[in-house]
């Protein structure tokens, strides 16, 4: 079990998106030609689609576990990950069944995936009931008649695997980066490939690569500034994300560094939970509190009794993330919220490093 499982966001509140966002989003959903769908509908079979780069069949991606092969275009997706139903959706398909993480939207899908999902409404499994574990039901999954499960942002075990795999050709995340650590362009590239779309999706990883890359231009500043990401679960401790963690891969991106001691304590896990007494080791060029899925722990974490002899605190290099959808597009960090992240966070950043 990692940590990752045992202490993590429970709660959100709906807000609105931003125009231009939503433009960026249904650019970025649009681009390929492919229509935003249900699964077999999103091949017409007219004369423009095979021109416009349309999902090439058969079709493999390899993961932890293996090969996982698809002979013909899946047409009923699970996907198990709490995040996965991003990246499907991501390429103009619907999943028939997805999987709860946390927050109260629609069929357990974010504001910056909504155009992408429609009028569909897929199952929702685990609905409202995360705690924290890996759940699969796979009675229920089974029911489903699915020809593809997707497991990728999971801490899927090879006995679960096996399971999953004996209902449909399953895809597990890839081997070379730890559980719930595989950057958002591995994910979006393996999803792509076993949809038979590889060129579509390098479209969309540069489409957003190259919105970090012009925010890290527009920002020299960011460039080496030392910064942590932290958050709270339990009184008494912090819990700091670890370099391969989604929320620091977001800054690092941007020119921002983790400090080498965060890294090396943090290991290969997602994070590392630092005991009150060791407050100090936050205390770096900027330190940032990702607590929207629960902004009343603000007044917790300034009450805590180092707190206000930090240096970054003393000196106003403090950046609280309150609002319930930057913090989760942040946390979610897939090829659709990340936009949204860019669009309000850059900012944020900018004002907090420039105090």
């Amino acid at each position: 079990m990692t940590v990752f499982r045992t202490r993590h966001l429970r709660s959100s509140r709906t807000g609105s998106m931003a125009a231009v966002v939503l433009t960026a989003l249904c650019a970025l959903v649009a681009c390929g030609g492919a229509d935003t769908e249900a699964v077999g509908e999103t091949q017409s079979g007219d004369d423009d689609s095979a021109t416009a780069g349309a999902p090439q069949f058969p079709a493999s991606v390899e993961h932890r576990y293996g090969t996982t092969e698809l002979e013909e275009a899946p047409e009923r997706i699970v996907t198990l990950g709490f995040s996965d139903q991003d990246a499907v959706l991501a390429f103009g398909i619907t999943p028939v069944a997805v999987t709860y993480w946390y927050g109260d939207h629609p069929h357990a899908v974010w504001p910056w995936a909504q155009e992408a999902l429609g009028n569909a409404e897929p199952v929702v499994l685990n609905d409202g009931t995360f705690t924290g574990q890996q759940n699969f039901d796979y009675e229920r999954i089974a029911g489903l008649e699915p020809d593809l499960i997707v497991g990728l942002y999971t801490g899927m075990t090879q006995e679960e695997y096996e399971t999953l795999s004996r209902i449909a050709p399953t895809v597990a995340s890839s081997g070379d980066y730890p559980e719930y650590g595989m950057p958002w362009q591995e994910s979006t590239r393996m999803v792509g490939q076993i949809l038979g779309q590889p060129e579509r999706a390098e479209r969309m990883i540069a489409e957003v690569d190259q919105m970090f890359t012009d925010a890290a231009a527009a920002h020299p500043e960011f460039e080496g500034v030392e910064m942590v990401v932290a958050e709270m679960f339990e009184p008494g401790s912090s819990f700091v994300r670890s370099a391969t963690d989604p929320r620091t891969v977001f800054m690092t991106s941007l020119g921002f560094e983790l400090p080498a001691e965060i890294a090396e304590l943090a290991g290969d896990r997602d994070g590392a939970e630092i005991s009150d007494e060791l407050m100090t080791k936050l205390d770096r060029e900027l330190l940032i509190w990702n607590v929207g899925s629960d902004p009343s722990l603000r007044e917790q974490i300034e009450n805590k009794p180092l707190y206000s002899s930090l240096d970054a605190v003393q000196d106003g290099r403090v950046l609280f993330i309150e609002d319930p959808l930057v913090s989760g597009a942040l946390t979610w960090s897939t090829v659709l919220s990340l936009p949204y992240a860019l669009e309000h966070l850059v900012p944020e950043l900018a004002a907090a490093v420039g105090s």
